[in-house]
């Protein structure tokens, strides 16, 4: 593996969060954005043909360290204590199953304290609110992809 992969890999690994190519130009000391990316997709390629746990996927123009999801089941209760308690996961997993959704429509099928929940989940960043109306319209950020997945690997886990 090139110097360029290895500085990727431990940016990677020691992020929480997706990385976008401008960071990981920062990392690499590259000039050109082209240039970063480019080794970013190229190490991205070399690191998924491992046979590994682990991967690295590509969210809009960032790239992110995971877990392969057909080991999730098998070590997640080692992971670290869930951001949020049961009622708010419950209130973004409606918003990002239904969304774009009118946060009346999220209120009416949780309740009024979802009030909190929303405002919780947009300072947190993983929800996003445009007004429409007299009301708002809820969906799910770029954080929420790194972060939770997308929706559809979420179905699939709650299968």
């Amino acid at each position: 593996m090139q110097e360029k992969g290895k500085l990727i890999e431990a940016a990677l690994f020691m992020s929480p969060a997706a990385l976008d190519v401008q960071q990981l130009q920062q990392v690499l000391g590259e000039e050109h954005y082209s240039m970063a990316k480019k080794a970013a997709l190229d190490f991205m390629q070399e690191f998924n043909n491992r046979e590994s746990a682990l991967q690295i996927v590509q969210i809009e123009d960032s790239f992110q360290m995971r877990l392969r999801p057909e080991y999730e089941a098998k070590v997640q209760h080692l992971a670290a204590k869930a951001l949020f308690h049961p009622g708010i996961m419950k209130t973004l997993a409606l918003i990002a199953f239904k969304q774009p959704i009118a946060q009346s429509l999220v209120i009416k099928y949780r309740n009024n304290k979802a009030y909190d929940h929303i405002h919780r989940l947009v300072e947190e960043g993983f929800v996003s609110r445009q007004p429409k109306g007299r009301s708002f319209t809820l969906r799910t950020t770029k954080k929420f992809l790194e972060y939770f997945g997308s929706v559809e690997e979420m179905k699939k886990k709650t299968q």
